[in-house]
């Protein structure tokens, strides 16, 4: 399938920010301040003893070394007194993916509704709803935070919905494979929920998510950071933030947030984790991209195969691993929604 000059997707997941709240033992609940600090650190790093070359500095003196690295940072920590820290966000399930957005071919836009229709017929969006619930309900979308705390509570409130909450009373128990989020009352219910918003026109499922972090005493907190350039002075660490209730409150950006919802893709070769779904499996913490063009794994190697797909969903003869890996890995990217065209604006 040749890529048109016009090809767009609309995201089917859409996440909000994360606000922090203080619960006090009362039970009454506040906007997480924010505060900046000046703090003398140590003048490290390489750049200090070595040049560019590796060689000592010639003119390195002790005293450098000695001098305090001053600069200015935001902080944030579990006020004292507190009973808790509540996360609380929302998070879409639309059926954006039915069709394109933008397309200027109709022969292609025929075709990925066709695979998208055929997808859901034969192979079935349980294994992608899944991977993003479990991320949803185990904290993953917290992603510094959990980590150094007693306990974390989750509880997930689907609209439309006649049931009671879906609560994960300590996500370590889940993590730590005591228990399973398959076993959750109302699981298979709440899969099925997102099953019908992703696959009807006009479909539509909402979550409203909070967590509990019972953490030590004071202990630090990790919002979302500003994008700084490095040439820019001042502060050299600021936070994400929003107005809550009249307080400049920091926050978890919705794009941080939907980055970890997203972190289902364990198809590329020899996966080992999770990584984020992206055009070019990209993984930031081991500064690679497992689906280099070269591989023929990336995005659009697969996404030119679509037609491919479609004749292959149609025969009854059952589909290989490797061809399954790719086809959910297709339909994740056509969910996280964006410009797919191969050239054009």
């Amino acid at each position: 399938m040749k890529l048109p000059t016009h090809l767009a997707f609309e995201r089917s997941i859409s996440p909000s920010d994360v606000a922090f709240l203080v619960v006090w033992p009362d039970e009454h609940k506040e906007p997480l301040p924010c505060y900046t600090r000046t703090i003398v650190g140590l003048n490290e790093g390489s750049h200090v003893g070595y040049d560019d070359s590796g060689a000592v500095r010639s003119n390195l003196k002790t005293n450098t070394l000695v001098e305090g690295n001053i600069h200015e940072l935001d902080y944030c920590s579990v006020p004292y007194g507190a009973k808790s820290i509540e996360c609380c966000f929302s998070v879409s399930f639309s059926s954006a993916l039915l069709t394109p957005y933008k397309c200027s071919d109709a022969g292609v836009k025929k075709t990925l509704q066709d695979f998208v229709h055929l997808y859901n017929q034969h192979t079935g969006l349980d294994e992608l709803i899944t991977k993003y619930l479990a991320n949803i309900a185990l904290g993953t979308w917290l992603w510094h935070n959990t980590k150094r705390s007693y306990c974390i509570a989750i509880e997930i409130r689907p609209w439309p919905w006649e049931g009671e909450p879906i609560i994960i009373d300590n996500i370590q128990k889940y993590l730590s494979g005591q228990s399973s989020i398959h076993e959750l009352p109302y699981w298979n219910e709440l899969v099925e929920k997102i099953r019908e918003a992703l696959s009807v026109p006009l479909g539509l499922c909402i979550l409203e998510v909070k967590a509990n972090l019972l953490k030590p005493t004071m202990a630090q907190l990790y919002p979302s950071q500003m994008f700084k350039e490095a040439t820019q002075k001042g502060n050299s660490r600021l936070y994400q933030s929003n107005v809550i209730e009249g307080i400049k409150s920091p926050i978890m950006g919705c794009y941080k947030t939907g980055a970890a919802i997203a972190r289902i893709d364990s198809w590329y070769p020899d996966a080992e984790v999770p990584i984020r779904i992206g055009h070019y499996g990209v993984d930031r913490e081991n500064c690679t991209a497992y689906r280099h063009p070269d591989t023929g794994k990336d995005f659009f190697s697969i996404l030119k195969r679509t037609d491919q797909f479609v004749d292959r969903l149609k025969e009854t003869k059952k589909l290989n691993q490797d061809e399954l890996n790719d086809m959910h890995f297709l339909m994740a990217n056509l969910i996280k929604g964006g410009l797919f065209q191969e050239k054009g604006d």
